[in-house]
């Protein structure tokens, strides 16, 4: 799974109350995710809810393939670095961990 869907699934986790809703500061926000680009960028529309439920685009939002949050309607920025923060850091202890295994076969061997 790419760093991008990997922050994608921790808003959902951490600030959606129902499918892909969120409280932000000046209202609720709903994000519908478009598409994602070939370099695995993943990109999407914003919509503020109003008291009826009604949907009105309020922005979008855009993740970059090593998980860096660019925009995202709704959510403050101290928020998306912070998640950004956590994947990329669980990412580095990933590959750390991968290379401690190879250099082991190689002494083994």
């Amino acid at each position: 799974m790419i760093n991008a869907q990997k922050v994608l699934d921790n808003i959902k986790e951490q600030l959606c109350h129902e499918g892909t809703t969120y409280k932000g500061k000046s209202g609720t926000y709903k994000y519908i995710v478009g598409r994602t680009t070939t370099d695995g960028t993943i990109n999407g529309v914003v919509h503020k809810i109003d008291e009826e439920g009604n949907g009105k685009t309020a922005g979008s939002f855009k993740i970059l393939a090593d998980g860096t949050v660019t925009r995202f309607t709704g959510i403050a920025t101290k928020t998306t670095l912070a998640i950004t923060k956590s994947v990329q850091s669980e990412q580095s202890e990933v590959a750390v961990e991968e290379s401690q295994d190879e250099t082991q076969e190689a002494i083994a061997v």
